[in-house]
């Protein structure tokens, strides 16, 4: 059996003629009939009953065309993806990302896509996971890293990195234990607005624990949280990676927390109703690959893989298979 049958069975099946087949094909139809027979004969059944109208396919036809197709995708998949590997592809790809990771990685993404591929183009559009939502959903964008979006009939989301979330605090402050959501309710804090996905983390876990943050202004901005803090205005709440070049230049400190609900899920997602191209698939393995490298540089803090080191899965209600507590399940932007 090769392939060239196959597709010969194939294009029959679907012409339901011999002869409609062979023009189609581009062959004489005594020549096709012959391939069909060594089919046949190979598989030892009939393929198709034959009859004055045409042919139909047999119980056994209907389960080689089944199979068959699936050969024929499977090799085409392929043949994108090789195609997609070369250095000559060419296309377009919108990766959405959050302000806390683009400070951390967006520039080693587009430089390494356009390494690999000098052809094709890489937009990077920044926004809160919120809005990163709404585009992907609504195919303005290929794919997004977002914070524990969930799967559903218009999103595919893929675990990417479960991260730890650390007090952030000016240089000057005096050194401490890992820090207790108690001391919060007496410090000074700016945050993210109350429908941020950062600040929805940080609220579902002070509400376990009876604990009310002493919030003294409210910005929807990573840059000027940072700013304020540097300043001495409060203390803010961020992943590392969005303050790895502060902490680095000994303009900020980070303290990580005592809570193990203080951790953000991110995925990377996909539109579910529009077809996964090849460049995305590339730009899909170069995120990982990156988070893969930046982990144990240490700019970016978490862990990529469950302890046993199976890959991290998310489980119903949107959590991490490794995640703790409810407070991840209210991430939804950041």
């Amino acid at each position: 059996m090769d392939l060239l049958e196959i597709r010969y069975f194939l294009e029959v099946a679907s012409a339901g003629s011999l002869s409609r087949a062979a023009v189609r094909l581009g062959v004489s139809q005594p020549a096709l009939s012959r391939q069909i027979g060594r089919l046949e004969a190979e598989l030892r059944v009939p393929l198709f009953y034959r009859h004055g109208r045409g042919v139909t396919l047999t119980a056994a036809g209907e389960r080689f065309l089944e199979v068959g197709q699936g050969v024929m995708q499977q090799l085409s998949d392929v043949r994108e993806e090789l195609a997609a590997g070369a250095p000559d592809a060419i296309g377009q790809v919108t990766l959405g990302i959050p302000p806390s990771l683009s400070a951390s990685m967006g520039a080693d993404l587009a430089l390494r896509f356009a390494a690999e591929f000098p052809r094709a183009r890489l937009r990077i559009r920044e926004a809160f996971s919120a809005v990163l939502l709404e585009w992907t959903e609504a195919q303005r964008i290929d794919l997004a890293v977002l914070y524990d979006a969930r799967s559903s009939p218009s999103l595919i989301a893929t675990p990417l990195l479960l991260e730890d979330l650390f007090l952030i605090e000016p240089p000057g402050a005096p050194a401490g234990a890992p820090v207790r959501l108690a001391e919060l309710a007496g410090r000074d804090c700016v945050l993210p607005g109350p429908e941020n996905g950062l600040r929805r983390v940080l609220d579902s876990a002070c509400a376990t624990e009876g604990v009310r943050p002493r919030v003294l202004t409210e910005v929807d901005c990573v840059a000027a949280l940072k700013q304020l803090v540097e300043r001495g205005v409060g203390t803010t709440v961020l992943p590392f990676g969005a303050v790895h070049r502060e902490v680095k230049d000994r303009r900020l400190r980070v303290r990580p927390f005592a809570s193990p609900a203080m951790r953000a899920l991110l995925v990377i997602a996909t539109p579910s109703n529009k077809p996964v191209t090849p460049l995305v698939r590339a730009a899909v393995r170069i995120i990982q690959a990156e988070v893969e490298r930046l982990v144990p540089l240490d700019v970016l803090r978490g862990v990529t893989r469950n302890p046993d080191g199976s890959p991290l899965r998310p489980r119903q209600g949107g959590t991490a298979e490794s995640v703790t507590g409810a407070a991840l399940a209210a991430a939804h932007e950041m």
